[in-house]
């Protein structure tokens, strides 16, 4: 049962990480679409990447499992997305 609940907060945990790093690229995209400064675009972009990099190997730290589960959760929110384009 406990590893249950340690999958259950580490697959949480990749949602949170996920929705935050797209909600970032959704804001990058927007600064790019109305014109804005490239050096907001550029530290926004990097921040973004290292924050994830980081989180992500702390989180390794905790064993595949915990890993796996929240990239598993990391990956849902951006199967959860709705398409860019329109049909």
């Amino acid at each position: 049962m406990h590893t249950v609940l340690q999958i259950i907060a580490f697959l949480l945990l990749g949602v949170v990480l996920g929705a935050g790093y797209f909600a970032l690229l959704h804001a990058e995209v927007g600064q790019f679409v109305r014109g804005g400064s490239a050096r907001y675009a550029i530290v926004t972009h990097l921040l973004r990447l290292a924050v994830a990099v980081l989180v992500f190997w702390l989180i390794a730290q905790y064993g595949a499992m915990a890993l796996l589960a929240s990239l598993a959760g990391f990956t849902l929110v951006l199967a959860t997305l709705k398409p860019l384009t329109t049909p």
